[in-house]
């Protein structure tokens, strides 16, 4: 009966744990953060990037006039409780003003273009699988469609490779998640026309 009273207590829970809300300033801009004394000076820099746009390289966090610089320092050890008011000094990040975004931007309109030339071809592929065209014009016709599509695919390759040339800052966050969102888009898409290109190579072998 002890053992069992014993390991029937539940944990007691961690002191200081309890999560509040501090008042964060940006020019005449508030926001409301919601956080917890043992967060990190890094954790909360990650929250007003969210909440502000503000990149964490750009930041400069203010806490009772003083620049809070320690990354590793809880919120608890810089004395921030409920009810805390901290500023935050730094510019927006403006997607128009970084050139390697930009470029990002312009692989991913160029993309947008070679899906176009795909999403051509892929009825063209149904209407013969469909019974659309004349038989004896399919041959023909699945051979040039499969032209066009190694010619998708040599593109897509082509900005993946461009995508691989380009190289960022360590601060330069937006930058890389744009691009990595767009490698992930070409792979999708390449996707696709690999399996267009082996429904194209099934077709032929019935019309030939």
């Amino acid at each position: 009966m002890w053992l069992f009273g014993r390991f029937a207590r539940s944990s007691p829970a961690k002191m200081g744990d309890e999560e509040f809300r501090i008042l964060l300033c940006h020019g005449s801009n508030k926001y409301e953060l919601t956080v917890c004394g043992p967060m990190t000076l890094t954790d909360l820099s990650q929250k007003i990037e969210a909440a502000t746009g503000i990149l964490h390289m750009s930041q400069k966090i203010i806490f009772k006039g003083k620049n809070l610089t320690e990354p590793g320092v809880t919120l608890a050890e810089y004395g921030i409780s409920p009810g805390s008011k901290v500023m935050v000094l730094g510019k927006k990040f403006d997607p128009s003003e970084d050139t390697d975004y930009q470029a990002v931007v312009e692989i991913e309109n160029s993309c947008s273009r070679v899906e176009s030339k795909l999403n051509d071809i892929i009825p063209q592929v149904n209407g013969i699988h469909n019974g659309y065209l004349d038989s004896k014009h399919c041959g023909e016709a699945l051979s040039k469609l499969r032209k066009e599509l190694l010619g998708v695919n040599e593109d897509f390759m082509r900005l993946l490779e461009q995508l691989d040339g380009l190289s960022f800052e360590e601060g330069q966050g937006p930058a890389r998640q744009k691009r990595k969102s767009v490698v992930k888009k070409i792979q999708q898409l390449m996707e696709r026309s690999d399996q267009l290109h082996e429904d194209i190579n099934h077709l032929i072998k019935s019309y030939s």
